[in-house]
């Protein structure tokens, strides 16, 4: 298979969602592809007066760490869950998957702030930047 390692960028939205089906379509044509899951945890600067702000997303990373920790253990393939932390999602996606060996990456057309029919920042960004294959998954079936 052309594919021994993928990458995919999950944040809860259906396009992620739908990247993820699409992970699991690809890794069942070969049980020995290994998946990487992958989530962002945008960093902002913020003051003392959004310390309310910063607990509220790592909540947030943390239960969506634990939604992929059992996607992952549900998996036939090898796969590990990562949370990346930083302020720039799409240098964190594309530089995971550099480390990690991986030759694909899959991602939704648009994250959780993404607007409907347009491809979002993060997935240009990581088209544009990364060096190996980028499947952009939409929402909806296609089939």
């Amino acid at each position: 298979m052309w594919c021994k390692k993928m990458l995919v960028a999950y944040d809860g939205s259906a396009p992620s969602h739908r990247a993820l089906e699409v992970t699991r379509e690809i890794a069942a044509q070969n049980p020995a592809v290994e998946v990487v899951l992958v989530h962002v945890m945008r960093l902002f600067s913020s003051g003392s007066a959004a310390a309310g702000m910063d607990t509220v997303m790592v909540d947030d990373a943390m239960a969506i760490r634990g939604e992929l920790e059992a996607i992952a253990e549900a998996m036939v393939n090898p796969a590990e869950v990562k949370v990346l932390k930083g302020t720039s999602p799409a240098d964190l996606i594309v530089n995971c998957a550099k480390e990690e060996g991986c030759d694909l990456i899959i991602m939704g057309s648009r994250g959780q702030g993404g607007v409907k029919g347009f491809l979002g920042s993060v997935s240009y960004a990581v088209t544009k930047e990364s060096p190996m294959t980028v499947l952009i998954a939409k929402e909806g079936d296609c089939r």
